[in-house]
C-alpha cells in the first residue's frame, strides 16, 4: 500500500523518499498528469498508522505526520527526516535554507553573476516542489483543474544522497531524454540575412578550413518579414508582436528572394550531411500574407475553429482594422486550442519537414506581452510550447527534439534548451559555466549556449575571450557559436587571425574525437539521470571542497574539466589558474602529467590548451577526427587509458544506436563494457558487448588501444593479427586490433617487455 485518504488529505508515497501531498475541498483529488508529474502510482513500501487523529507515514527516509483533517498548515503537517548524514524537522512552509542552486530560464542580457533559483539539491537533504493550480491533461490536453483542489506538494527526501534525488524527480516527471546525437556537434548560427549560396558557402569554408559542422541554423532572416514581396508597402505592418511591435519576427514564407529554391538548398545541405533547424518565434501565428494561410484557414474551418484570442488593445494597427473591414480573418496565436495547435503544425512544421527542416528553434520571448497562454490558469507558454514542440517533432520514428529556453521543473523531458542572449565579457562566460553544472540540480542537462556570446560590447576583438569560450563549449552539451547581427562580427573561427584560429581548430578536433565518450554518457544521463556536467559535490557530498569549486565539474564520470575564465599574459595567452582535484589520480588530457588528488594544483595553460583530467584507468571511447563529427559510423574506435597507476581496474560503458530514432526505447542498439585492469604484472582489456544492435550498425571495426604513461609492452593474448607499437618519447604503447566483429567480445593481456 503506497496511498492514504484521511478526510480531504491524500497522501502518495512514490519513493522511498518523495511523497505526494494533496488537499482538496470535498475529496476532489487530481489524478491527471501535468507538464511536471506523470502520476506514476510508486511502487515503494511505506507504513502507514492512524493514531486517534494523527495520520503517521514512515519510509526508510522519513517520518511524516498529519493531524486532523484541516487544511495545510505548519501546526499540522511536518516530517522528521532520517537519512544518511541528515536529521532533521520538515514543517509545511518551510523553505529550503542552503540550496544548492538551480538554473535560469535565459541569459538574455546577462553580462556577469546572477542569483539562481532553486534546483532540486539542497544541503538540508530534502526540497519541496509545488504543482497546485497547474492545469491537467485530459485526452492529451491540458485543462483547467478543479478549483476545489487547493494544494498540491511533493516532498523530497534524500539527504545528500544527490543522485538519489535526481532519480526521485525522474520517477515522479519522467525520464531526462536523450537528445538527437547531432545535437552534440558542431552548429554554426549568426543572426545574419544568408542567401542560399552563402549558406552553401558556409559549409564549404568548414571543410576547406579543417573545422567540423553538423548543424546549420538559419536564424529569423529564412523567411519573409518585411512582406514587401506581397503588397510592397513596408507600413503595412500590422504590430502586435515582439521586437517593438514589429510583427516581422513571425513568419512562415520562405524568403525567395535570397533562397529561391528551399528544398533544392536543404537537400543539398542534407546530401553533405548537415542538420538544419530554422528559427520560429510563433506569437503572432499565421497571417494573410503566409503562403500557408489558405491551407491553415481551411484546416481552421474544417475543425470548426471560430475562436478569438484577446488582443492587446494599444497593439491594434491600421492594417489589422483593414482587414477586419474588408472581411480577412486573422486568428491570433492560441497555444490554449487544440484545434488551433493541430492546424498550425500542419500547415508550418509539417509540410518544411517534409521538405528537408530536421528541427525547429522555438525563440519565444514574449511572455511580457501575453503572461499566460489562453484559457489555462496558472500557465505561462514557455513550458507548454516546449512541450507542444517535442511532441510534434516526433515523427516517422524520429525522437522528439526542442530547441528552446527552459521552462522549469519538468522541462526536462524536453531537451535540448538554448540559454538567450549572454553579452560577450569574462564575467559572463564564468556565470554560464557555474550555472551550467548547477542547472543539473533542476534536470536541465541540455544547455546550449551562444558560445563567444550574443551581444559583444567590442565586436572581434575579443579573440581571447572567444577561444576560451571554445574550451567550454567542447566539454558541454552543445558547442554552438551565434553572435547577434552585426557585420563587424562573425564566429567563423579561420576569420578571427593567428594564433586564434589554430588553437580553436584544436578544441573542435577534440571534440570530434570525443563523440564516443560524450554520446555514451549522454545515454547515461538519459539511463541514470544524472547530469553530463557533473559538480564536484555531486559524488562527494559531505566533502566542503566540494562545493567552493563551481567552476569545476566532471564530464561524465571519466574526465574534468575547469575552464579558464580570465585573461592571460604574454603572446601565448598564458593563463593561471588554480584547480581543486577530488581524490585519486588524475591526469593532464594535454600534457599527460600525472597529479594526485584531494587537493589544489597551479595550472599554466596558454591558448591551446585549459585545465582537462582524465581519471587513471579510466577507458576513454573514441574516434579519428572527422568533420561530421555525430554522423560518421564507428568503424575505428580509439580506447584511451592513462594507465601508469598499478592496482586499479575501471571501466566504462561505450553506447551506440542509430541518434536519430527511439528505436532505443525497446532495446534498438549497442552497449560495449570496456574494462581495463593493472595488477602489477599484467594489463588487461576487455571488450564485451550486449543487446541486440541497431540498424545501419557497422559489423566489424578497427580498435586502437592507446596507454599512457606506461613502459614498452607486448602481447600476452590478444585476437589474431594484433600489434602493440611504442613510443618512448610519449610513453605511449599502442595496441592495434584490425577488422574485429562489433558484437563479439575479446581480452588482450599485455605484460612489460622488460619481464620477457
Amino acid at each position: 500500500m503506497n496511498q492514504w485518504i484521511t478526510g480531504n488529505a491524500r497522501f502518495t508515497v512514490i519513493t522511498d523518499g518523495v511523497i505526494r501531498m494533496e488537499y482538496a475541498e470535498n475529496a476532489s483529488f487530481a489524478d491527471g498528469e501535468t507538464l511536471f508529474a506523470l502520476r506514476t502510482p510508486g511502487t515503494a513500501k511505506a507504513d502507514f498508522a492512524q493514531d486517534g487523529d494523527r495520520t503517521i507515514i514512515s519510509t526508510s527516509k522519513f517520518t511524516l505526520t498529519y493531524q486532523g483533517n484541516a487544511p495545510f498548515s505548519p501546526e499540522n503537517l511536518s516530517a522528521k527526516i532520517h537519512t544518511g548524514n541528515v536529521e532533521s524537522t520538515w514543517k509545511y512552509g518551510d523553505k529550503n535554507q542552503k540550496n544548492l542552486g538551480g538554473t535560469l530560464s535565459t541569459l538574455d542580457g546577462v553580462d556577469g553573476h546572477r542569483p539562481l533559483p532553486d534546483g532540486l539539491l539542497s544541503l538540508d537533504g530534502w526540497y519541496v516542489i509545488e504543482d497546485a493550480g497547474t492545469p491537467v491533461f485530459v485526452d492529451g490536453w491540458l485543462e483547467n483543474r478543479n478549483s476545489d483542489h487547493l494544494c498540491d506538494l511533493y516532498l523530497f527526501v534524500y539527504g545528500h544522497d544527490y543522485p538519489a534525488a535526481l532519480r526521485d524527480l525522474a520517477a515522479v516527471s519522467g525520464k531526462m531524454a536523450l537528445p538527437r546525437k547531432c545535437t552534440l556537434g558542431s552548429w554554426y548560427s549568426r543572426w545574419w540575412r544568408y542567401t542560399a549560396e552563402q549558406f552553401l558557402q558556409i559549409v564549404d569554408e568548414y571543410d576547406a578550413n579543417d573545422f567540423p559542422l553538423d548543424i546549420l541554423v538559419m536564424d529569423m532572416d529564412w523567411h519573409y518579414h518585411d512582406w514587401g514581396h506581397t503588397d510592397g508597402d513596408p507600413q503595412a505592418l500590422f504590430g502586435y508582436g515582439h521586437g517593438g511591435g514589429n510583427l516581422g519576427w513571425t513568419g512562415y514564407t520562405w524568403n525567395r528572394r535570397d533562397i529561391p529554391d528551399p528544398a533544392g538548398l536543404l537537400a543539398e545541405l542534407h546530401r553533405r550531411g548537415i542538420s538544419v533547424t530554422l528559427n520560429d518565434h510563433p506569437a503572432d501565428g499565421i497571417r494573410d500574407h503566409e503562403e500557408t494561410y489558405p491551407a491553415f484557414m481551411r484546416l481552421l474551418k474544417e475543425k470548426g475553429y471560430t475562436e478569438q484570442v484577446p488582443l492587446i488593445p494599444e497593439r491594434q494597427s491600421q492594417r489589422e482594422q483593414e482587414n477586419a473591414d474588408r472581411g480577412v480573418i486573422n486568428y491570433r496565436f492560441n497555444a490554449g486550442n487544440k484545434d488551433y495547435m493541430e492546424a498550425f503544425f500542419a500547415s508550418t512544421h509539417t509540410q518544411y519537414e517534409k521538405m528537408g527542416v530536421d528541427f525547429w528553434w522555438l525563440d519565444w520571448q514574449q511572455n511580457y506581452l501575453y503572461p499566460t497562454v489562453n484559457g489555462l490558469d496558472k500557465l505561462t507558454h514557455l513550458p507548454w510550447l516546449n512541450y507542444l514542440y517535442y511532441q510534434n517533432s516526433r515523427k516517422n520514428g524520429r525522437r522528439g527534439m526542442s530547441f528552446s529556453r527552459w521552462g522549469g521543473f519538468g522541462d526536462h523531458k524536453h531537451p535540448a534548451f538554448f540559454s538567450g542572449d549572454t553579452v560577450s565579457t569574462w564575467d559572463a562566460l564564468a556565470f554560464e559555466i557555474e550555472m551550467t553544472v548547477s542547472a543539473g540540480n533542476a534536470g536541465c542537462f541540455w544547455w546550449s549556449h551562444d558560445i563567444g556570446g550574443f551581444e559583444d560590447p567590442y565586436p572581434g576583438e575579443q579573440s581571447e575571450l572567444y577561444v576560451r569560450w571554445i574550451q567550454f563549449g567542447i566539454t558541454s552539451a552543445a558547442l554552438r557559436l551565434h553572435v547577434c547581427g552585426n557585420e563587424k562580427i562573425d564566429r567563423r573561427p579561420w576569420t578571427w587571425g593567428e594564433p586564434y584560429c589554430s588553437a580553436m581548430r584544436d578544441m573542435f578536433h577534440l571534440r570530434s574525437m570525443l563523440i564516443p565518450y560524450l554520446y555514451s554518457i549522454a545515454y547515461e544521463s538519459y539511463r541514470d539521470s544524472i547530469p553530463m556536467l557533473r559538480p564536484l559535490y555531486f559524488l562527494d557530498s559531505e566533502n566542503p571542497a566540494a562545493y567552493a569549486h563551481p567552476g569545476t565539474y566532471y564530464l561524465g564520470s571519466g574526465m574534468l574539466a575547469a575552464p579558464i575564465t580570465h585573461p592571460g599574459s604574454g603572446e601565448g595567452c598564458t593563463a593561471l589558474s588554480q584547480v581543486y582535484l577530488p581524490d585519486g589520480v588524475w591526469y593532464d588530457y594535454f600534457t599527460g602529467k600525472q597529479y594526485t588528488g584531494g587537493q589544489t594544483v597551479s595550472m599554466e595553460n596558454d591558448l591551446y590548451s585549459f585545465p582537462l583530467f582524465v581519471k587513471a584507468g579510466k577507458p576513454l571511447p573514441m574516434q579519428p577526427y572527422t568533420n561530421r563529427m555525430t554522423a560518421s559510423s564507428l568503424s575505428h574506435l580509439i580506447v584511451k587509458i592513462f594507465a601508469g597507476e598499478a592496482h586499479l581496474s575501471d571501466s566504462f560503458t561505450l553506447f551506440e544506436d542509430d541518434g536519430i530514432t527511439e528505436g532505443y526505447l525497446s532495446g534498438n542498439y549497442r552497449t560495449t563494457a570496456l574494462t581495463y585492469t593493472y595488477n602489477g604484472d599484467t594489463r588487461t582489456f576487455t571488450y564485451i558487448p550486449s543487446g541486440r544492435g541497431f540498424t545501419g550498425e557497422c559489423t566489424q571495426r578497427d580498435i586502437t588501444i592507446e596507454l599512457h604513461d606506461v613502459a614498452a609492452l607486448r602481447c600476452k593474448d590478444a585476437p589474431a593479427g594484433t600489434t602493440v607499437s611504442y613510443n618512448p618519447d610519449a610513453h605511449c604503447a599502442s595496441v592495434w586490433i584490425p577488422s574485429v566483429s562489433t558484437a563479439s567480445a575479446f581480452t588482450v593481456t599485455l605484460e612489460n617487455e622488460s619481464d620477457k
